[in-house]
This record gives structure tokens, C-alpha cells and sequence, in this order.
């Protein structure tokens, strides 16, 4: 009797220290979500700056901080691009810890920070405390020449991702 009390609690607390959204995004694997918000959507939400956003979450290339964070790389274009000629204008990339049932995700420099939370239907949700985001590519940390700001309000607070479809990568 005792075995099955003692294997319940092991078990028990195995759940509680898991990361949040670890279906979402693994521990192990690569995964990568994004949103292309089209015409309908941008004319509903005129004051949105966002039109494309990718998060990239890559374990193999990025190992976790050792304090329970680990990486995660947002890649966005606003409606009017600067770049027509590669996938991605702007990047920020920021350590995720668990906060909640979400992540709170902060850049290792004063860039603003966001939540991931899980949306429905088996949707991610960002929710955006408002970021800073540097041109693409740049690999200094620091706010870089160029970079834009991404206030939450009032129609960047909540991207709803999905799965992203096609290569999962850095851009």
C-alpha cells in the first residue's frame, strides 16, 4: 500500500514542476508558430502595426539558462516593410520563464517583454507588454539603429499564433 501512495506523490510532483506549455513548445524538439494577418483582419484593426509575426523556439541551438528560462525568437513585419526582399523585417529574441500558466518572456537588454499563454483551440497567444524590436538581422544586444517600437495599445496587445507551417528556423 505504501508503493502506490509514495509512486502518486512522485508523480504528483513531477506534474507541478513541469513547464508551463511544454506541449507547445518541447523541451527537445523545434517547433515554430506564427500568424499572417490578412487584409480583412489589418482593415478591421487599422491601428495594428503587426501584419506577420513568428515565434521560433530551437532547443538544439539555444540551451536553456540553467535558472528554468529558456530562448525563444520572435521575427515580425509590420504593415509597411522595410525589407520586401528577405521573410522577416524585424527580430527580438528574450528568456522565457515560467510566470503563472504562461511565460514571461524579457530580452537580455531593455527591449519591452511579453507573455505566451495558451489560446484556444490549440492556438499560442503573445500578449505584448509592449517590445522594442531590432532590425533583421542583427546579433549585438542592444537596441539598434532602426529599431521599432511595438506598443501594446491599441491593437498589438494579443497575437494569436498557429502552428507554422514550412521550414522551422532562424530567418
Amino acid at each position: 500500500m505504501r508503493l502506490p501512495v509514495t509512486t502518486a506523490i512522485c508523480c504528483l510532483a513531477a506534474v507541478a514542476q513541469a513547464r508551463p506549455l511544454e506541449r507547445e513548445l518541447p523541451a527537445r524538439r523545434a517547433v515554430c508558430w506564427e500568424r499572417v494577418y490578412d487584409a480583412a483582419h489589418l482593415a478591421s484593426h487599422p491601428q495594428q502595426k503587426v501584419a506577420r509575426i513568428r515565434l521560433v523556439h530551437l532547443p538544439q541551438n539555444w540551451s536553456e539558462t540553467g535558472q528554468g528560462g529558456f530562448y525563444v525568437a520572435l521575427y515580425v513585419n509590420l504593415r509597411q516593410r522595410a525589407k520586401v526582399d528577405q521573410s522577416f523585417d524585424y527580430q527580438l529574441g528574450g528568456i522565457c520563464k515560467a510566470s503563472g500558466r504562461g511565460l514571461r518572456c524579457v530580452p537580455e537588454w531593455e527591449a519591452g517583454s511579453w507573455r505566451i499563454e495558451r489560446g484556444p483551440n490549440g492556438a499560442l497567444d503573445i500578449r505584448n507588454d509592449g517590445i522594442i524590436a531590432n532590425p533583421n538581422p542583427y546579433d549585438a544586444e542592444e537596441i539598434a539603429d532602426g529599431a521599432v517600437r511595438i506598443p501594446a495599445k491599441p491593437d498589438d496587445g494579443l497575437w494569436r499564433l498557429s502552428p507554422a507551417s514550412g521550414p522551422c528556423g532562424l530567418e
